[in-house]
Order: C-alpha cells, then structure tokens, then sequence
C-alpha cells in the first residue's frame, strides 16, 4: 500500500512556495515611478487569456505538453489543479467524477465511444494534435449546463505561420512487461493495425436464430462460431513499445486579403503490458469477511495489447483583413484493446474446493470521428459586432465481439481416464461445466452527436465604460444504441453422465462441429432473457444564453448572465426479437431550466486579480445509468442494474480565487470554492448475495475545498559560469477537497421481479452511510514540476510528480456500515522527461527521453472490513517505463 503523509509535504512545499514567491515580488517588482502625479498601473502581469476571461481557469499550452512528456490529454489534465484521473482516461475535478465535467474541442462536444458513459475517455485524445487547453472551474452561461467540476475545452492547432513536415518516432521499455513472457492468442490477421478484418463477426446464422427467439441453438449454428483464433492462449515473448508520427502544415495561400493553411497530423502507436495480479470478490457479513466458505478470488496474468490510430486535419481560411475566419476540423481518433488472461479461480459457492484455471481473450475496438465547421466575424461598420458560429457531426463506436470465457478444473488424467497408466498419469485442466463461465460476448455501441452553435458579442460604451453584451444559442442531438449478445457452452442433453475422456480434451479441440451434432455439447442464448439486451436511447437540448460583462470602473467588472435549457432524454430497451420496446420500457425525462451565474473581478492593488463567482448548474444521468437492464462494468468487473427511476442533480456553485502576477509568465494563487447538490447520482451495492451494483440518486451533498498554485522562473547565471543561460522552473500545485453526503430523505433503487423493473422506496439511511464521501473523491491533491531549461539551446530536463490520496471508486452501504465500499490507493507517480533539440546538416532535430513511475508504484484498490483487515479488489504490478523519442522538422 502506497502510503504518503500529503499533509507535511504539502505544508514544506508551501512554505518553500511562499517563501520564493516574497523573494520574487522583490526582484521583479516594477518600480514606483517618482513624480508629482500619481500614476496607477495595475494588472500589468496579468496574462492575455486571464484578463479576458471573467472566470476561474487553468490554461495549457503546447509548451506544457511538451516540458511534461504526456501524449495524451488524460495524463496532461491531471498536472491541473484540482483535477485528478481515473481509470488513466476521466478527470476528477474538484472532487467530482467525470459525470460532472464536460469536454468539448474547440467549443463542440465530443460523442464518446464509453459504454458506461456520455463522458469522452480523454486518453484516446493526443496532445500532438492540440495547441492548448481550458479548464475552466467557474460556471459561465457559455457552456453547457452539466456542469459541476470543469469544463475542459481543447483546442487546435492553428493556421501555420510556414510550411513544414515533422517526423517523429518512439521507442519504449516497460520493466514487468517488455522482453517477457506474456499471453496471446491469434485474433484475425489486421489486429496489429487495431482493425478485426472480419474473423469476430456474429455469425450470421446465430443472428438469425436469436432474432427468432431461439434459447438452444442448433448444431449448425454452435459449429459456426470460430473456436481456434479467438480462443487459444499461447505464452510468447513480449515486443517493445513503439509509436510513429507526421504532421504536415503549409500556407496555400497567403496575400494581403486571403489566408489559407492547413495542418494535418496522423499517429499510430502499439503498447503492451503485462499484469500480474489479483482480483477478489469474497463476501461480507456483518461488516468481516467471510474467507472461509464463501471466497471468491481469481489469481491472474494477463497481457494488453493498445494499438492506437489518429489522423487529425484542420484547415483555417482568413479573410478581410483578419475580421474574418473560418476553420474546418476533422478528426479520426481510434483505440484498440486486444487481451488474453490466464489464472487460478477460487470460487467456493458455485465450485466448492475445486481449483479452477479461467481464461479470457477480448477485442474491443473504440473510436470517435468528427467534422466540424466553425466561423468568427467582426464587423467594425456596424458597432464592432462580433459573430461566432459552428456546426459539427461525429459518431463514437465501441464493438467488442468475442470476449471469451473459459473454465477448467484442476484434476488428474486418471479421474478423468481410469485406465490410464499410472506412468502416464499427470495433472490436468479438465472441462467443467458451469453457469458463469465458459461464454462468449458480443456487444456494440454506436453514438452520434449532432451539435450546432451561434453566438453574438457587441461592445458597447456608457459613458467611459466598457459594457460587453453577449448572447447565443446551442442546439445538441445526441442518440445512441446499444445491444449485446451473450451465449453459453453448456453439457447437452446426451452429457447425462458427463462427458467422460473428452473432458480431458484441450478446449479448442473439446468444441469441435462433432461434438456439437452428437448432442454431448450444446450452445445456449444466454443473453438475460428476464431482462433486455438492448438499448435506445437520446438527449436533444435547446439552449439560449445572454450576459453581460460590465466595467464598474478601471479595476472593477462584473459579469452576469443566465443559460436557458430545455432538455427530453429518453432511453429505451427491450429485448432483440422484439421490434420496438413496450411503453412502460420506456423511460423519458423532460426538464426545463434556467440557470443565473455571476462572476465578479477585482484589480485591488499591483498585479493582484480577485475573482468570485456563484452559479447553478445541472448533471443528467447517464444513458446506461437510466437503461432497466443488466450490464457489467469493464474496468471493475462487477455487474451493474440500470435504474429507470433517477432524475437530474441540481448544483449550487460558490468559487472565490486571489491571484497574484508578479511577474510575466510567474504567479500564486489561492483559491476557494463550495458546492452543494441536490440528488447527486452515486453507484452503491443493491445485495450481497449477487454483488450486483446499481445507481441511485441519494437525497444531499456538500462539498468544499481549496486551491493553492505557484508557478516560478529562476535565472541561474548568479551561481557562475556553468548555469550561464539556464533556468529553472518550479510549478506546485495543491488541493484539498472535503464532501459529505447527507441521507435525509428517501431513495428509489430498482429491483428485478417477473421479467420486469420496479421501484424500491426506502430511507436513505437504510441503504447508505450518512456522511460518506462522493465517488472518486481525494482529500489531497498534489502536483510538482521541478525542471532546468537552457535558453539558448532549448535543452530541458524536468521531474515531475503526482499524487492523489484515496479515493472511493464504488460507495458502501449502510447494511455493512460501509465496509463493503471499494477504495484505490492511487499510486505516486514520479517522471523524469529529458529533451534536446539539436541541428544536423541543416535539420531541425529534437531528441527526447523520459523514465516514467520511477518508484514503481503498482494499482492497488482494495476493501477493508471492520476487523482492519484488507482484501484487494483489483491489484496488479506496474512497471518503470523508459522511453526515447527522435522527431525532425523540415
């Protein structure tokens, strides 16, 4: 277990922080001009994009990405005060999941390809590709309504100034999984380039038969399933880590009244990694664990294979003097898992002290492509207003065909064959059969996203003071379906005694079409008849917002607005034979709100910029959240029951933040903020006999917390002739967050009974623990960034560290006084990222390396009992990773 005391460190870096911070007010400090009239000049400091900005933000750019090392935009959020990572792809902001935080590019929401979500997995979105981001904490009518931690908008590279071609490649070595053993088994031949070339297709037979409403499939259809490429494990030496890279950017046309560029970027990278770990499922009883009778405990190695495709092109056109542009972007973004595990299962309320071998192969393909269209106008004729506009259509697929199962039992040849002879006898893996295992999944996902936006700006003047007036109105259409198939290889009806001698056949060669026409064997449908295997589901939502940034005077401005929003989300499911779901399968939320924010800033004294803020905000749930079905989490792997009963959570935000410049590109801030929700939507265990988990919207909760920032440049040439031209820069980061839910009132949690979901009215304070913190929350958040850049060469050498202390990733119930929540014990993660830039024979160079989790922090997240004793959820080993980087530009 990783167990840091955040709170001394986070005191020493303070002290230190504010130590340096009253040493630089001093060096950097303008001086006080000495003259007869009194000359005020404020917020000279003060950057560009935080001037103009009435709200809370934290900004990246590309030179952020770059000093860090991170590739994607899921390791580069977290360096973000306030904002943490889960499952390495959704921020935590503020103490709040990722269904409080909303992510757009350039403005446009983005489908998402997750099955559990409508939230972007932010790790399939390169850093290559972006010019910046905007994590924007404070709530403006601007942005969409679902707002509760952040918005995060990532931005694009713009019109390139020249043209150039830059080549990059990489190398990378993971210490637990490179040059190692690991499992694989065959796929179809295009799995290297993260593409199924058709081998895991539903057979279509079997589509046939399921659409009838058959449970037993025929022999034809059993033998129609691939059962040698998709199934057989075999143990190999595992490649190293590589990825390669072109962006292309060029002026195709540049005169004084026209502009027209274009960069396009295309990625592909293939990542392995090996985990060693375990993963338990034992049950609770009056709050001890029951290890004796009923664990349950899988003990696993499993090798991942990521192949990752991305092709981005934005072309910007610029006319009339610059008063005009418009931008097209497009981009393909893909993500591939292809996974094979092998372990001993310990299950002793279905097997009893049987020692079982499981073993699983999946494929799961992800991917999100968009185009969008955007304009910015600027009509100086006509007051100076400002016109701003886009459209965009993206869809987001998940397909995961073939996810296999298999169960053996540990047993000697000579049970299975009594004549065989005793020189001869060895221990084996036999057949068992089995409800749970043994099974072969196909599920899909398909998201559209059809978004349209316009909004207006114009200056206005009362008296000698600046009024800005803004009003716009947005318009999203988000649909998507989803379907699974679930079938089960099963003893036929001729297996009365078992399966005798072939039940020591190797599995592949055990599911043969022979065996299948003979009865022996059988394949059932066993997607949950009692419950449907398919989901509809949409969200459309008009919107309309108006704000007004008024100037006080020289150092005061307010800005005040609100954001209309009418919303139908409506999810829909039923079972595949039947040709539309029945109403009261049906579930249909229609809302309507108005939603005031505020901001006010202050310029009291110097570089000194303070901001306050209050607003309401909303969160939707999700669509699988609200689907009356059953599905399992994938990252968990626990069951989940959709509850068609919850409704939208109602945010009320408080954000206060002093931010002192004291100098260009160097500054502290401190920050505070406050939130309280209105039926926050929580994952809670239902029963324990099932462990199956569903979502219930608890009656209350309160969450506050606060910020510290500090970001510093140090010239080094006073310590002599060596540090000439360097400096070193230092950026700190902390945050504290505290929530606490309140069980005042009633929840609704579904219940399955007759094929059907109902709902189950009882207190909050039967089913959850009063108090108890939301999902995903950390008490302490620290960032550092210590690193040595030489002006004049470029060369940088950074060390970089992250930390979150514990959080709660499924909440506990009150039944067993909250033992039975899950905890990660998020690990320390310490980098190191070099980079060189260098010329050779008149071409640009840059040479990178970087060693990452340099104290080799393994996943761990757990459950503790009353007893004090600990059992692991999911744990595996992580490895230190090196890597080395080559790019040139010409």
């Amino acid at each position: 277990m990783n167990r840091l005391t955040s709170t001394t460190s986070a005191t020493a870096l303070l002290a230190s922080a504010m130590m340096s911070v009253g040493a630089a007010s001093a060096q950097d400090a303008p001086a006080v001009p000495e003259v007869g009239d009194e000359i005020v000049v404020r917020g000279v400091f003060v950057p560009d994009e935080k001037r103009a900005t009435a709200e809370i933000a934290s900004v990246l750019d590309a030179e952020d990405f770059t000093r860090a090392g991170d590739s994607d935009v899921a390791a580069a959020i977290a360096r973000v005060a306030g904002i943490s990572v889960v499952d390495g792809k959704f921020p935590v902001a503020r103490g709040l999941n990722e269904r409080y935080q909303s992510a757009t590019v350039n403005g446009v929401p983005l489908p998402s390809p997750e099955p559990l979500r409508r939230a972007v997995p932010l790790d399939i979105v390169p850093t290559r590709i972006l010019d910046g981001s905007l994590t924007q904490k404070t709530y403006s009518p601007e942005f969409s309504a679902e707002f509760g931690g952040a918005a995060i908008d990532l931005r694009t590279a713009a019109v390139p100034d020249e043209n150039f071609l830059i080549l990059s490649a990489s190398g990378s070595y993971d210490t637990v999984t490179s040059l190692d053993d690991g499992f694989f088994y065959n796929g179809s031949d295009t799995d290297v380039f993260g593409y199924d070339d058709g081998l895991r297709d539903l057979p279509s037979i079997v589509e046939q038969e399921v659409l009838a409403g058959r449970n037993f499939l025929t022999p034809e259809a059993a033998a129609s399933f691939d059962n040698v490429d998709t199934l057989v494990i075999t143990e190999e030496e595992t490649p190293l880590n590589g990825s390669v890279s072109a962006t292309l950017g060029g002026l195709l046309v540049d005169n004084a009244d026209l502009q027209i560029g274009n960069v396009t970027y295309v990625g592909y990278s293939d990542e392995f990694q090996t985990r060693e770990g375990v993963q338990d499922r034992s049950f609770l009883q009056n709050g001890v664990f029951n290890t004796t009778s009923e664990q349950a405990r899988l003990d696993y190695l499993e090798t991942r294979q990521e192949v990752a495709f991305n092709l981005f092109s934005t072309t910007g056109v610029e006319f009339g003097g610059g008063d005009h542009s418009i931008k097209s972007t497009s981009f393909l973004l893909r993500n591939s898992l292809k996974r094979a595990r092998a372990g001993d299962r310990v299950d002793q309320q279905e097997f009893g002290d049987a020692e079982l071998r499981e073993e699983f192969t999946e494929f799961v393909e992800r991917q999100v492509w968009q185009t969008q269209l955007a304009g910015e106008h600027l009509f100086p004729d006509l007051g100076d207003i400002g016109v701003s506009w886009r459209v965009a259509y993206g869809e987001a697929e998940r397909d995961a065909p073939y996810e296999r199962n298999t169960l053996r039992r540990r047993a000697q040849l000579s049970d299975i064959i009594p004549s065989t002879d005793p020189a001869d006898d060895r221990e084996i893996f036999a057949y068992q059969n089995s409800l749970s295992g043994n099974s072969i999944r196909f599920s899909s996902l398909e998201d559209t996203n059809f978004y349209s936006g316009l909004d207006f700006e114009l200056p206005l003047y009362l008296g000698d003071r600046e009024v800005t007036l803004k009003a716009g109105t947005a318009y999203t259409d988000n649909s998507r379906d989803t379907s699974l198939r679930v079938f089960r290889v099963q003893q036929g009806p001729n297996a009365v005694g078992g399966l005798g001698e072939l039940a020591a056949l190797r599995t592949d060669l055990l599911y043969q079409d022979e065996i299948f026409e003979t009865g022996l064997l059988q394949i059932i449908s066993a997607t949950n008849r009692l419950l449907p295997d398919t989901t509809e589901a949409s969200l459309e939502v008009n919107a309309v917002y108006g704000l007004a940034d008024i100037e006080l005077n020289d150092f005061l401005r307010v800005s005040v607005g609100g954001r209309f929003e009418d919303s139908t989300q409506q999810t829909a499911t039923f079972e595949s034979e039947n040709v539309s779901p029945a109403a009261d399968e049906i579930v249909s939320l229609e809302e309507s709100y108005f939603l005031p924010a505020a901001t006010v800033t202050w310029n009291p004294v110097g570089n000194l910029q303070v901001r306050a803020g209050v607003s309401k905000t909303i969160t939707r749930p999700q669509f699988r959240e609200l689907a009356g079905t059953e599905f399992l989490d994938p990252n968990l792997d626990v069951p989940l029951l959709g509850n068609p009963f919850l409704v939208n959570s109602e945010i009320f935000n408080v954000d206060a933040r002093a931010e002192w410049y004291f100098s260009r590109g160097e500054f502290a801030t401190l920050g505070v903020f406050f939130k309280d929700i209105d039926n926050p939507i929580e994952r809670v265990a239902t029963t324990r006999e099932s462990g199956v988990t569903t979502f219930v919207n608890s009656p209350s909760a309160e969450l506050y917390g606060a910020e510290f920032e500090f970001e510093k440049r140090y010239d080094l040439a006073r310590f002599g002739d060596f540090w000439a031209d360097q400096e070193m820069i230092f950026v700190y980061n902390y945050t504290y967050t505290d929530s606490s839910v309140g069980v005042d009132g009633d929840v609704i949690r579904p219940v399955q009974s007759d094929g059907t979901i109902r709902p189950d009215i009882q207190e909050a304070e039967d089913l959850l623990v009063d108090g108890h913190t939301l999902e995903g929350q950390s008490d302490h958040l620290i960032n550092l960034q210590v690193g040595l850049e030489n002006i004049d060469t470029g060369t940088t050498l950074t060390a970089l560290l992250n930390y979150a202390s514990n959080r709660t990733i499924l909440i506990g119930t009150a039944q067993q006084n909250g033992t039975d929540r899950v905890v990660e014990d998020v690990p320390v993660l310490v980098d190191l990222v070099y980079r060189k830039p260098f010329e050779l024979k008149g071409t640009e160079f840059v040479l990178g390396a970087k060693v990452q989790n340099i104290l080799g922090q393994e996943f761990d997240t757990f459950r503790e009992d009353n007893n004090g004793d600990l059992l692991p959820f999911i744990s595996f080993d992580r490895g230190r990773m090196f890597s080395v980087s080559l790019s040139a530009e010409f």
